[in-house]
This record gives C-alpha cells, sequence and structure tokens, in this order.
C-alpha cells in the first residue's frame, strides 16, 4: 500500500512537474519515423470505381469528437454491401497519411474509412499512448462504421489494417472482450510492427530505447498528451531510480495486452521487422503461442521502424497479406489455413546499397525444428570462444567517462554528437570475435546473454552488446543488439544476470566471424539513416568502470543451426526427389513464389502458359544445383484468369495450375 502511495503521489507531482519549461523543449525527432502504410489487395478486376468522399466526426462516449472520412465506390452496391477495410494511422500522424490507400482502395472496391486517433491531428481529446481508451475508442468506430451499411458498409465483412499504433490498437480491441461499447467483432486484423509487449518493450531490460522518448516528445501539432504520459517524459528526464521505478511501473499499466491474446477470436496477421527500432520482434513471436483463433506470422522486412527494405519481400508479403484477406473478407478458398504459421526472411550478405539481402523461410512451429544454442563465452584476448576463459579472476573493463554534470536532457538536445558532447561524454568498446565459421550459420529466434558483472558506481550501470557479422578483410555490419540496464545496482557488488535481445534470423557466411561489440553508447553507422546520431537506448550518465568478469557465467547463446554450403544458398536440405510445389498464394495479385526440388544438379527451365498453351514468361533457364529451389512469379502486367507452370529437370516434368485475381 506504502508502495502504490507513494507512486501516486509521484505521478501527481511530477503531472506539474511535466509542465516545466525545463522539459517542454522540442527534440530534435526524425520526419515521420513511424511511416507504415498497410498493403492491400483488389476487390475486383473491374476498371477503376469512381467515388466520393465524406469527412465527418463521431462522437465518443466520453464527447470527444474523432475526425474520419470514408470513401465509398459509386456503383451498384454488392449483396450486403461492399467489403469494407477500416485503417489506422502510427503515432504522430493523423488521417491525412492514410487517404491516399483509402483512395486506391475505394477505386478497387472497397468501402475505405480512417479516422485521426484521439489527441492527433484534429480529433479532440488527449492521447493516452496506446491504451485500453484508445482500444474502446476504436470499437465505437467499428461500431459506428457497421451502422452506415445504408451507404454501402458492410457489417459482415470488416477488416482493420495498420502498422505500429495501427496495428497495436486493433488488436488489443480484439483482446479486450467485451466493454461498454461491446467488443470488436470484425472479420479478421493485419496487425503490423505491433506487439502486444510493446509498452514494456519500450524500457526493456531496464533499458529505454530512444524510439520511446520521441513517442512522448512531440509538440501539440502531432500529440497532445494525458498527464501522465507528460510525466513519462519528466521520469526519464529525471534520470534516477526513483522516477525510474515511476516510468517502470506505469509504463505497461493498460497498454501491454500479452495476458490477454489467448483470449482473442479474430482471425489476425501478426508481422514486423526483425531490425525494428521501436518494439522487439520477439513480442510477435510470444504472441503466436498465446493464440488461440486462426493466425499467421510474418517477421523479416517491413518497412516502417528503421528495418532494412527489400523489394523481393515486399513482393512476397503483398501476396502474404492478399491470400488472408481473399479468405476471410472474399470468401474465396484459397487453402490459406493449410500454409505454414511461421514464414520468415533472414538477412545475410550480399548488402546491397548498405542494406542486408534477405532468404525467405517457412516453418509450422517456432522455432522452427532442429534449432539449438551456439553457446560463445567471452573470453580474455577479446575471444569469442566455446569454451570458457582458462584464467581465474580476468575481467574485461568498459569505462563510462562521463564529466561536466552532464544530464540527459543536455544530451538529448545535443543529439549525442558534437564536440560539446564528446567533453562530456566519452563512448569506448570492447570487441570480442569468434574463429572464423568451418559453415554458414542460421539465426533463429532471441539471442541471449549471461553475465557476471560488475561496476565501481550506481546506482545504474549499463551493458551494450552489439552483434555483428565481419568479413575477413576486417568489413563489418550490425545484425542486431541485446541491451542491459542494471537500475538496482550497489557499487563494487558481483551479480549475474541472463537477459534476453532482439528476436533475429540472419544467416553468418561460412569463412566470417561473430564480433560482440560492448559499448556504453548503443550508435552505429548501420543504423544511423534512422537513428541518425541517436543511441538505440538511452546511455547510464554516471562516471563508472563497468567490468565482465570472464567466468563460466559470461556467454551469449545465438539460437539456430549449422548449414550446409547448398542449404544456406537455397534455405533448406538437399532434396531427396523431384517435385514441384503449389505456388503460394494461390490465387495471387500480383505475385506469387513457386518452389521446386530437383535430386540431381542439372540444366532446369521452369516457364508459364495461358489457357490457350501460349508460353508467356520463363522464370528459370539455367543449370541448377541439386535441393529446393524458389523463385517469384510476378504478374503485374498479367490479366486476372487461370496460368499453368511447368518444369523441366533432368528426365522430370510436371504441369500445375494457378489462379491470378486482380
Amino acid at each position: 500500500m506504502k508502495l502504490l502511495l507513494s507512486k501516486a503521489l509521484d505521478l501527481l507531482f511530477l503531472v506539474l512537474l511535466s509542465f516545466s519549461t525545463i522539459y517542454s523543449q522540442q527534440i530534435n525527432i526524425p520526419v515521420n519515423p513511424d511511416n507504415y502504410i498497410p498493403q492491400i489487395p483488389k476487390h475486383t478486376d473491374t476498371p477503376p470505381y469512381s467515388f466520393t468522399r465524406t469527412d465527418f466526426t463521431i462522437t465518443l462516449r466520453d464527447g470527444v469528437l474523432i475526425d474520419a472520412v470514408k470513401f465509398i465506390p459509386v456503383g451498384t452496391v454488392p449483396s450486403g454491401g461492399w467489403p469494407t477495410v477500416i485503417l489506422v494511422h502510427g503515432y504522430g500522424n493523423d488521417k491525412s497519411i492514410l487517404v491516399p490507400s483509402c483512395q486506391s482502395q475505394a477505386s478497387n472496391g472497397y468501402y475505405a474509412m480512417t479516422f485521426s486517433m484521439r489527441g492527433q491531428g484534429n480529433s479532440g481529446g488527449l492521447s493516452n499512448l496506446m491504451s485500453r481508451t484508445e482500444a474502446q475508442d476504436l470499437i465505437e468506430i467499428v461500431n459506428w462504421v457497421k451502422g452506415d451499411a445504408s451507404h454501402g458498409s458492410n457489417p459482415n465483412r470488416i477488416y482493420i489494417t495498420g502498422g505500429s499504433q495501427g496495428g497495436i490498437i486493433p488488436f488489443m480491441a480484439a483482446c479486450i472482450g467485451q466493454t461498454s461499447s461491446g467488443s470488436l467483432n470484425v472479420k479478421t486484423i493485419i496487425s503490423s510492427l505491433a506487439a502486444p509487449n510493446f509498452a514494456s518493450n519500450w524500457i526493456e531490460n531496464g533499458s529505454i530505447k530512444m524510439t520511446f522518448l520521441w513517442t512522448i516528445s512531440y509538440t501539440s501539432a502531432n500529440a497532445r498528451y494525458t498527464p501522465q504520459v507528460n510525466s513519462m517524459r519528466s521520469w526519464l528526464y529525471a534520470n534516477n531510480k526513483e522516477k525510474w521505478d515511476s516510468l517502470a511501473y506505469w509504463t505497461p499499466v493498460n497498454r501491454d495486452y500479452m495476458n490477454l491474446v489467448s483470449t482473442c477470436t479474430t482471425p489476425v496477421i501478426v508481422d514486423g521487422s526483425w531490425q525494428d527500432k521501436f518494439f522487439n520482434g520477439s513480442g510477435i513471436l510470444e504472441a503466436t503461442s498465446h493464440l488461440q483463433s486462426p493466425f499467421r506470422m510474418y517477421l523479416g522486412a517491413v518497412n516502417g521502424h528503421g528495418g532494412d527494405p527489400s523489394p523481393a519481400e515486399d513482393q512476397w508479403h503483398g501476396g502474404f497479406i492478399y491470400s488472408w484477406i481473399s479468405y476471410w473478407v472474399l470468401g474465396i478458398q484459397n487453402g490459406v489455413l493449410n500454409s505454414p504459421k511461421y514464414e520468415y526472411a533472414s538477412t545475410t550478405y550480399p548488402t546491397t546499397n548498405s542494406y542486408w539481402s534477405f532468404i525467405h523461410g517457412s516453418s509450422a512451429t517456432w522455432p522452427p525444428q532442429n534449432t539449438t544454442d551456439l553457446k560463445l563465452y567471452f573470453n580474455n584476448g577479446n575471444k569469442l570462444l566455446t569454451a570458457p576463459n582458462p584464467v581465474p579472476g580476468e575481467k574485461a573493463t568498459l569505462v563510462n567517462a562521463v564529466s561536466g554534470g552532464l544530464t540527459m536532457l543536455q544530451a538529448v538536445n545535443y543529439g549525442f554528437t558534437g564536440s560539446t558532447f564528446n567533453s562530456k561524454f566519452t563512448k569506448n568498446t570492447l570487441n570480442f570475435d569468434s574463429n572464423p565459421l568451418a559453415a554458414d550459420y542460421k539465426l533463429m529466434d532471441v539471442p541471449k546473454i549471461n553475465l557476471e558483472y560488475s561496476s565501481t558506481a550506481g546506482p545504474f550501470t549499463q551493458y551494450n552488446f552489439q552483434i555483428y557479422e565481419v568479413k575477413p578483410g576486417g568489413e563489418q555490419k550490425l545484425v542486431n543488439r541485446i541491451n542491459y540496464t542494471d537500475r538496482n545496482y550497489a557499487a563494487n557488488s558481483v551479480k549475474t544476470i541472463l537477459f534476453k535481445g532482439q528476436a533475429h534470423s540472419h544467416i553468418f557466411k561460412a569463412g566470417n566471424k561473430i564480433r560482440i561489440t560492448v559499448t556504453n553508447l548503443d550508435t552505429s553507422p548501420d543504423d544511423a539513416l534512422f537513428m541518425e546520431t541517436n543511441p538505440f537506448v538511452l546511455p547510464v550518465l554516471i562516471n563508472s568502470s563497468n567490468h565482465i568478469h570472464l567466468t563460466v557465467n559470461s556467454y551469449i547463446n545465438l539460437p539456430g543451426k549449422y548449414m550446409s554450403p547448398l542449404s544456406a544458398e537455397n534455405n533448406t536440405t538437399s532434396a531427396v526427389d523431384y517435385k514441384l510445389n503449389q505456388n503460394y498464394p494461390n490465387p495471387f495479385n500480383p505475385s506469387t513464389s513457386i518452389s521446386f526440388n530437383i535430386a540431381e544438379a542439372g540444366f532446369v527451365t521452369l516457364k508459364i502458359y495461358d489457357v490457350t498453351g501460349k508460353e508467356v514468361k520463363t522464370l528459370v533457364n539455367e543449370m541448377k544445383t541439386a535441393g529446393t529451389h524458389s523463385v517469384v512469379f510476378d504478374a503485374q502486367s498479367f490479366a486476372s484468369g487461370v496460368y499453368f507452370y511447368k518444369i523441366e529437370a533432368n528426365d522430370f516434368s510436371y504441369i500445375k495450375k494457378m489462379i491470378l485475381v486482380k
């Protein structure tokens, strides 16, 4: 009771403090860091519909006015109404960012609407930072759309799509069950870049992400916050243990909903990026372990939160979404529920324009079968080895050099760079390298660090671990990271902790090394395009020497498996027979993936034919090694209809049918 009373008084005090000018200074937030735009399939192959636009407001249960817009096709309304889509924007944006998507869908035969969240855009009220409040708002908005059937909406064929806030709120609304406004009852949800434990993600392992500070620091032109959210910003800048305790306690309250995911009855796609700078992909993976409703998952290259782009994955992802919507909203029996639940794309060399390549994979389970841990111990001589350091009592020391009374507010305003910042804070690093890999190693799932540590100062001490792949010539590129900040540390005490990092799938190439860089400022040139000069997590501004004890208790676990060179290239083990697989998705628009197995190396052709038997496209016409291969058929320039694809390899020949629906 005393703890709750203390936190309540702390909240009241900081509600007032948060309006102080010391915290009202606008920080440099990158332009539109939360910019996910959903991909939506066409509903019909008819010429584009003209449509009407209507801007309107919806009055919520507490009198707040929501600024909304709807686009309705002009034409004969189908029985039951137009299939209906509600698009939900990311944080700090408003309905205008999704107007082009709504217009596109109206021209394709959808009743399409979007709106500005409370406290954002021209909507009234105050933003409570993606909470149960906004989830109940969405339920009321869906009810309004259902009540608009006289203007063409279809109450029985509604789906909702969005990313970040736009993915969090629909999924949350589907999980919270019955409210005073009813419950969410729609055909399906596409929830992108949205972990159900998103609020805890922002302060994961005691480390505060820079993107959290950005999200609670918009000017009133982008977001107008409740007093509690304003207090969070004050607690963050205060940078002391008491205020950290308040931040850690209040941030997840009425925001995280992982404990409710098992109650969701709505079919859902959950997808995201391994390199998401806001939310850890592990939250999406954990959600799938709780879901009881039909679902499919994709983790790989999803744009919007700082991950690397991939045109090939974008094409595949569009078909992935299309097949799901086709089944649940358009009623097309395409066998999507028989497809693998888990789709993912692994980052790997080579890079193009400083971005990783991606290799697609799928699995019926997560983690995929035959996954084990690669345990690498921190050793003396900056080595990362499969055996513990043999010399007792050794430590590796990282100096956290902070001086001149540097505050977090000052560091943020300096952008963590420049002569003044550098005179008060010195970035230091320790590198630990593995031996060159004898074979490709495929990291899959969530890496973990077990750490025995001590520091000369408290009550905070921080360890940031960056995972790199290093080529023989020394070129390195960031894979992902693991961050830990002890917020209850007594100086010079020795502690041991196990903590998790950012989920990832990455293929380390044979001959390259795995490098773990330990640093007191988690910046990297590889994510500067998104983070600019800012760190992934805010540093600890306490002058100290931080030690890693090089014992059996200090190691990294990288879950995954070793692969043969062949399996690394083709993302599967060698085939034992010839086989042409059914394309996926099917029906498709505009692209689909075709995979095939060949038992022996040889010359392979894979060609597309129309219903008249005319050859219209050659996809493969070259030598192929034994194993499983995959190719994407982009039918953007082709008309809707039935097509056939034929493989010829050595003495093997086979034909399958597929359907293009635009």
